[in-house]
């Protein structure tokens, strides 16, 4: 069964081809070590949205942030991906407001 079959079984509706925009067009956010978060292929419209979400939900701030092997990556304080307790729902509430803010 092909995609355009599938669709159409799964939702009851034709399948439609997606928006030229948005062809070919990805992006990949990534968790890195204990505290990196990496944005592959993102525009910078949407780095400098995540800079400002990191900087209102995460009390303990940035480290750094580079360009690292074709990615812009920051770099926390702390360890948010390794947290425990606290630490832990505050790394997910910072994820949580990623997606408000995009």
């Amino acid at each position: 069964m092909s995609k355009s079959e599938l669709n159409y079984a799964n939702t009851g509706f034709a399948a439609q081809a997606p928006p030229s925009y948005s062809v070919h067009q990805h992006a990949c956010l990534t968790l890195n070590l204990t505290d990196r978060l990496r944005l592959i292929r993102f525009p910078s419209a949407i780095i400098d949205v995540v800079c400002q979400a990191i900087l209102v939900s995460w009390r303990r701030g940035l480290q750094g942030e580079k360009v690292y092997a074709g990615a812009y990556e920051f770099k926390l304080s702390g360890n948010p991906w390794a947290g425990q307790g606290v630490q832990a729902v505050e790394s997910r509430t910072m994820m949580y407001v990623f997606i408000l803010l995009t």
